[in-house]
């Protein structure tokens, strides 16, 4: 099975990227989605940062075990897709950081956590890097109208893209493709091709 990974800030576009190559590829691929929807921390995490960051972050993380398709065993597919990479968690985490939502000793224990399981899990064969600007972020994440991202402001998405940009750059030049997403139009053969490779 070969692993892909689709990454990006948040609003970047992956889930409609997820779905398209879904599409495409059909009963040849599995995939494992973030799902927001499904971490029960999420609104009290969006209404106090400070309360609920940590215990929302292991729940993003303790989500990707809740139906592991992305295990060999339970899958007989040939492509697996990731919406978010698992270490991608760390980049928010270090934002709340950064922000004083998490102590030192929070995210120390957090970077542990995701580290030691990321250390278990499938290597990533492909990352798919979604890069856009502010405007963008603000259109999808207005789009999708999740209500407990109503009173996300700009700073909060300049300076996660920011982290995001950062965290870009340690990814493996020969098995990353950078996507850009302004306008809403790229070439989905050129990623195919790429996965395929």
């Amino acid at each position: 099975m070969k692993y892909i990974a689709i990454c990006g800030t948040v609003g970047a576009g992956k889930t409609t990227m997820l779905g398209k190559l879904l599409q495409h590829f059909g009963p040849r691929a599995g995939f494992h989605e973030e799902r927001p929807q499904d971490n029960p921390f999420i609104c009290e995490y969006y209404a106090d940062t400070k309360r609920w960051t940590f215990h929302a972050q292991v729940t993003f993380l303790a989500l990707y075990f809740d139906d592991p398709a992305w295990r060999p065993e339970n899958s007989d597919t040939e492509l697996f897709f990731f919406d978010r990479c698992f270490l991608e968690n760390l980049v928010i985490a270090r934002y709340r950081l950064e922000q004083g939502d998490l102590t030192q000793a929070e995210f120390d224990v957090l970077e542990k956590l995701a580290q030691g399981i990321d250390a278990l899990m499938p290597k990533i064969d492909k990352f798919i890097y979604l890069d856009c600007s502010i405007q963008t972020i603000l259109e999808h994440m207005r789009a999708r109208g999740r209500e407990y991202e109503d009173n996300l402001d700009l700073m909060y998405v300049y300076e996660l893209k920011s982290l995001y940009d950062k965290w870009r750059l340690t990814l493996p030049e020969d098995r990353t493709l950078t996507v850009n997403m302004d306008g809403g139009e790229y070439d989905l053969d050129e990623i195919v091709q790429f996965i395929e490779q």
